[in-house]
């Protein structure tokens, strides 16, 4: 990836969804991958996950880590860590290990998140 993707992490995905592209359908890969663009249906991986801050997705996804900076609607089961940056907005439940949430982000659902032994916790009560 560019050295200047707010993003960054200096691996290179596998897969990329450039800005111009819409796919309808599921993603799966094995690798990392980034989406700029717009994806429906499912996205799947056992990697890293970096939606771009112009990318819309309105799919489940699944991933071992997501750095978000687009829009998802749609539930994320995350294994590992969830990062969602300032221009990031979910609106779905989350799943996920570790999460950060930067100010002025948006997050509208439950999050749960794995207790001691490993087993998914029960999501926070609503106010």
């Amino acid at each position: 990836m560019a050295k200047n993707d707010e993003y960054d992490t200096g691996s290179t995905p596998e897969t990329i969804v450039g800005a111009s592209v819409k796919i309808e359908g599921d993603l799966v890969s094995e690798g990392d991958i980034k989406v700029d663009g717009l994806v429906t249906g499912k996205i799947k991986t056992t990697k890293n996950l970096y939606v771009g801050p112009m990318a819309k997705i309105e799919a489940s996804v699944e991933a071992g880590n997501a750095i978000l900076a687009g829009v998802v609607h749609g539930d994320l089961k995350i294994k590992e860590n969830l990062l969602v940056q300032e221009t990031g907005k979910i609106d779905g439940n989350i799943s996920c290990a570790k999460l950060s949430i930067a100010e002025g982000a948006h997050f509208s659902g439950t999050c749960t998140m794995p207790d001691v032994e490993g087993q998914m916790g029960q999501p926070l009560p609503e106010e």
